[in-house]
Parts: C-alpha cells; sequence; structure tokens
C-alpha cells in the first residue's frame, strides 16, 4: 500500500486547493492513502498528520489559501533536523511525498531529495518565478487581479488627471507587474530586471501629456532597483517606505499630482481562475501518475503546453522576465 503525504510550504496562492484536491482524488482512484501535514514545514517537523479521505477535499476546488495552513521558514539548517523529517516519515509509513509550494520551498524539497526522501514538488506561486515552468500555480489568478485592478482604477486617474503608482508583489522578478500591467493597459511597467531613474518617469508622463494624455497608471514591482539618484534618501530613510520616497520624489521635482496603491496581500487570496484550476489538476494528477512510475526527485513543470519533470535539485535561480517580454510591454506605453 502506498501512503503520499503532501503539505503546503511557504506563502499561499490561489489554487493550492485545487491541487491538493487532484492529488488527493487520483490517489484514492489507485487505492493509495493520503496523509496531509498542517501548516507546512512546521506541521512536518512536528508530525501533525492525519488521514485525508473524500469528504477533506470535497468542496474545496474553488476555495483560495490551502485547508492545510502553511507556513515560512526553513527547519532543514540540520543533519538533527533531517534525520528528524526521516524518522516522521518511518513513523507514519509514508512512500511518497508531494509538496506544494514556490521557489525557496522547492529549493526546500531539494535538500530533503537529496537527504534520500522520496518526494515530488509542485511549483504553486503568485510570483511566477520558478524556472523551467512557463506557469506556477496562481500565477494568472494573481496577475488577472491586477489587471482588473488597474481596469477599475483607469476611470478615476483619468477622472481627476492623476499620477498613480500601483505596487505589486514578485518575489523579486517582475511577472506579476508585466503580465497583469500589460493586460491591464499601464502607462508604465517598472520591474526589477530593469533600471529606471526619476528623471525617465517624469519625462514618460510629460510624454504622455503633449499627446494629450492627462493621467499616467504606473506599476512597479516591490523588489525594483532603487535608482541611483535615490540611493542616498533611501540608505538615510531606513525606515520610510521605498514607494513613499519615490512617491516624494515625483512630487518635487516633477511638479506632479501622485497617489499611491499598494495591492499587498489581495493579490494572495481569492477564487483560483480557470486556468490556475486547470493548471492545478493536471499537475495534481501527473504528481500522482509519475509516483505510480517510481519517479523521485523531481519537481511537475508546465512549458509549451506539455507537463513534464526538472530534477529538483537543478531549482538554483529565479526565473526572471526577458528582455524581449519587457520590450513587448514598451510598446504599449
Amino acid at each position: 500500500m502506498r501512503r503520499i503525504g503532501i503539505l503546503t510550504a511557504g506563502r499561499d496562492a490561489p489554487g493550492m486547493n485545487a491541487i491538493i484536491r487532484s492529488v488527493a482524488r487520483t490517489a484514492f482512484d489507485h487505492n493509495y492513502e493520503v496523509m496531509g501535514f498542517r501548516n507546512g514545514f512546521d506541521g512536518f517537523m512536528q508530525n501533525d498528520a492525519f488521514v485525508m479521505n473524500k469528504s477533506d477535499v470535497s468542496g474545496i476546488l474553488h476555495l483560495g489559501g490551502t485547508i492545510l495552513g502553511t507556513s515560512t521558514g526553513n527547519p532543514f539548517t540540520s543533519d538533527q533536523a533531517i534525520q528528524q523529517v526521516k524518522t516522521n516519515i518511518r513513523d507514519l509509513s509514508i512512500t511518497n511525498l508531494v509538496i506544494i509550494g514556490a521557489f525557496k520551498y522547492m529549493q526546500r524539497a531539494a535538500i530533503l531529495s537529496e537527504a534520500g526522501i522520496p518526494l515530488l514538488g509542485i511549483p504553486a506561486s503568485i510570483d511566477n518565478n520558478i524556472p523551467f515552468t512557463d506557469f506556477s500555480v496562481g500565477f494568472l489568478t494573481a496577475a488577472d487581479f491586477v489587471a482588473s485592478s488597474l481596469d477599475r482604477l483607469h476611470d478615476t486617474a483619468n477622472a481627476h488627471h492623476r499620477i498613480f503608482l500601483v505596487e505589486v508583489m514578485g518575489g523579486g522578478a517582475g511577472w506579476i507587474g508585466i503580465i497583469g500591467g500589460m493586460t491591464g493597459g499601464a502607462d508604465l511597467i517598472l520591474v526589477p530586471e530593469q533600471v529606471f531613474t526619476v528623471e525617465g518617469i517624469i519625462q514618460h508622463i510629460e510624454n504622455r501629456r503633449s499627446s494629450g494624455k492627462n493621467f499616467s497608471i504606473i506599476v512597479i514591482s516591490d523588489q525594483v532597483k532603487i535608482p541611483v539618484e535615490l540611493q542616498k534618501k533611501v540608505e538615510a530613510s531606513p525606515n520610510q517606505y521605498f514607494l513613499d520616497i519615490l512617491m516624494n520624489e515625483l512630487c518635487f521635482k516633477g511638479n506632479l499630482e501622485v497617489r499611491k496603491l499598494v495591492l499587498g496581500h489581495l493579490q494572495r487570496g481569492g477564487s483560483p481562475n480557470v486556468a490556475d484550476r486547470l493548471l492545478a489538476t493536471m499537475m495534481g494528477y501527473f504528481a500522482v501518475e509519475n509516483i505510480r512510475n517510481g519517479v523521485t526527485g523531481k519537481m511537475i513543470t508546465y512549458s509549451k503546453g506539455v507537463l513534464g519533470t526538472m530534477d529538483i535539485t537543478a531549482i538554483q535561480q529565479p526565473k526572471e522576465v526577458s528582455s524581449d517580454m519587457i520590450a513587448l510591454a514598451k510598446i504599449f506605453y
């Protein structure tokens, strides 16, 4: 009898519950048992687990968050911790693990894999910065929320002739900014993969005004590279939010009326859209099929319309937005 352990680790993403449901329902179809670990790696270390049944995964396809709960941090920093994991798995008779999470948690899963623990990873992150997969579960829902937020913001920005700075998440990558901004009609997008200047922003706004466009919506990722001219101000004000520093600089230097909007954790919540529900379902099913075939130490991927696997130890660097994608977005500024 195979017994699959499943957990969600790190920051939540829409579609995690859909993955849990898919893994469990596929496993049940093959008469496997499924054990859910509560609260991510913290619960995993504490053996906080329960045997799941069909009722546990009924009615969760549309739910945001994760019914298993999650936690952040890395508990696998010592040989003692790894031995504890092995003991827990042995005591619970777990034959395979499925770990659902973002970039850092695929790396932490790799630590366990290298220690000889049989597992598969499934990428779930709104940041979409996990390499070897075109999309991670949750990203398209988050980008969709950004786009719909910009749709609403256009009305008031146009009515009051204002400049809006809209901060989005991204985990050090610009995927939410570039895709959410481009599909939401942003007038300028600033992402970590590019360098920008305050003067460049002001000039862009002035160019729009000279062409009769008296408002601008500027999307900015939360970990952009700080412009050289603002370095000293940022260092002198370590407790001040960078977005506030940038907003004040635009108001002062450009004589502009600027407002800010931080979308924050609203990007993480809510029901997953159709694309994420489908991707989650496909990846969960594919993970169990790989377990049936004895595959371990891999992360499930989706590339060019095809599901596949990649060695989980190959998850070394975050996936950045390409220069071609940035160039594409600029066409619509």
